[in-house]
Order: structure tokens, then sequence, then C-alpha cells
């Protein structure tokens, strides 16, 4: 799967499940900051395969910024489905998980869970605490976080438009050692 496809892939799950729903441009900004990571999900023969693409500038021939993706991060298998994402940030020894969600068709098969799973992992070592902010009323991604060891710590009031919410802050701490472990 190239870029292109890749991030209309991202822009189409964006829309179908946020009222703020990013747009193709605001994802590829996101990507292109040192800083971020996204977290493909893909599924083959019901197997979830997880790709980790850098963020960050990168230069070709004609000097054109486009994301920093090895070969390796291409998947050109057509019996591969894109099944979702996560997008973070890690700045210092801190992260923020920024975006995530899974295709309607693929959800409850543990893409999420892996999702996040992934995504601790990356950051074990580097960071001491990973934040996000959840609706209030999203009982399933609030449940997910929990189940990843995160923990409630504080509201933004009437933090979310369409309609108006509280938002969730969510921490989980870090101790430098896997999830699974």
């Amino acid at each position: 799967m190239e870029v292109d496809s890749l991030i209309e892939h991202i822009a189409d799950i964006e829309s179908r499940t946020f009222s703020d729903a990013w747009s193709e441009e605001s994802i590829i900004d996101s990507m292109e900051q040192d800083y971020n990571v996204l977290f493909a999900a893909y599924v083959c023969d019901k197997e979830i395969h997880i790709n980790t693409i850098f963020g960050g500038p990168d230069y070709d021939r004609d000097n054109e910024t486009h994301l920093s993706m090895n070969k390796e991060n291409y998947i050109d298998n057509e019996d591969y489905v894109f099944a979702g994402y996560l997008m973070a940030n890690v700045i210092i020894d801190e992260s923020e998980l920024l975006r995530i969600a899974v295709s309607s068709e693929m959800q409850r098969q543990g893409i999420g869970r892996r999702l996040v799973e992934e995504y601790l992992d990356y950051i074990k070592y580097s960071c001491k605490r990973s934040l996000l902010e959840v609706r209030q009323s999203n009982i399933r991604a609030r449940r997910l976080y929990e189940i990843c060891g995160y923990k409630d710590i504080s509201r933004r009031k009437d933090y979310y438009n369409a309609p108006v919410e509280d938002a969730i802050i969510y921490e989980r701490k870090l101790d430098n050692q896997s999830l699974n472990d």
C-alpha cells in the first residue's frame, strides 16, 4: 500500500468515525513532524499485522516532502485489508495517543487492543507515561484504555463539539515493561 493510499484509508475511517475528523492534509501535516509515529493495522486471513511508520520530513529526488516510509512499511499483498491506525507523538519522556480508529467492518476483532499494545511496547523504554483524551460517552474506547492499563486522571469540561461533551483524560504510567511481560 503506497503512502497516498494509506492516507486516503486513514482519512476515510476518520470521516466515518469522528465528528472532528482530520483531513488528508491534517494527517500528512501530523506525520511530517519528527516526533509523531503511525501504527497501521492490516488483516490477512484473520491475522493482524501492525506496521510502524515514523514521521518526519524526508526528501525525494525532486526535494518534495513526503512520509518517511521504508519499503518494508509498504503492504503490496492485495489479500491484506487495511483495518485501522493509531497516531501518537513522543516528546522527550512523554507520549500522547492522538488518534486511534478501526474501520467499522473490522471492529470487535482485537485490532484496537493490538494497536494500543504495539504503541505501548514501542514507547516503553523512552517514556515515563502516555496520555490521551476521549469523549466521556465513548464507553468502548474507555474500556479498551482501562484494559490496557490507563487510569482516568482528569476531565476537560465541554472540550468536544458536535455534540458538546467533556473529555476524560487518561494516563498510563510506564515502568519500562512490555504490556505482555
